[in-house]
């Protein structure tokens, strides 16, 4: 009987295979009652999958600006250090220096969005009273810098969600379909008992492929 493909394949291979099913339907003046309801799971298919696609890409645009955010800040962060550095001689065990950098310069780059931005808050305010020269000229910026890669950070966990639901909706829509393929199978061979080979005649034959011909453990 027809080999319908499963919901974990692509959506371009699913609706391939709809596609051919759907012609061979229409080009059957007995199967074209059938045709519609495949077509209408075609276009909700491509659709989801547009919508998933656009939201991918938009998580991507997110990740970007993300990154450049944090390096932007780290860089900065890294500049007002050396300085520091360079005033307790190298040694990072005395107060001027481990006040400021509580949790280490290294503990402070590895945090990230809110829980970094609220390190640096304290690491100013630290500045100010160690080096109150260093903290006008780095804290108001160093501040700024952490609160926009707080919000670059927030914007792509938002359009990590949205890409998540958007991909589950085009996976929703791969089952719709193929749930469609397998309720045309039953009515094509109520409407051809006895003849196999015209049931198959509307699905797409392909050559196996070893994932489709491995056995299930």
């Amino acid at each position: 009987m027809p080999n319908i493909l499963s919901e974990e394949r692509s959506t371009q291979e699913i609706v391939r295979d709809a596609r051919y099913h759907h012609a061979a339907l229409l080009a059957d003046p007995d199967t074209q009652h059938l045709a519609p309801a495949v077509k209408q799971r075609i276009d909700a298919l491509l659709k989801a999958q547009a919508q998933s696609d656009a939201a991918d890409a938009l998580r991507q645009e997110k990740q970007a600006l993300r990154n450049r955010a944090e390096y932007v800040h780290d860089d900065a962060q890294r500049a007002c250090e050396l300085e520091i550095f360079a005033l307790v001689r190298k040694d990072r065990s005395l107060p001027a220096y481990s006040n400021v950098y509580r949790i280490g310069f290294s503990g402070l780059i590895a945090l990230a969005g809110a829980e970094q931005e609220r390190e640096v808050v304290k690491m100013c305010e630290s500045l100010a009273s160690e080096h109150p020269e260093l903290a006008k000229k780095y804290s108001k910026n160093l501040l700024k810098l952490a609160a926009e890669a707080t919000a670059a950070e927030k914007a792509l966990l938002q359009a990590d969600t949205d890409a998540t639901h958007a991909f589950a909706g085009e996976v929703r829509g791969r089952v719709a379909l193929n749930e469609q393929l397998r309720r045309n199978e039953g009515a094509l061979i109520s409407l051809f008992p006895t003849d196999k080979a015209r049931v198959r005649l509307y699905y797409r034959t392909r050559r196996r492929s070893k994932k489709d011909a491995a056995p299930t453990p």
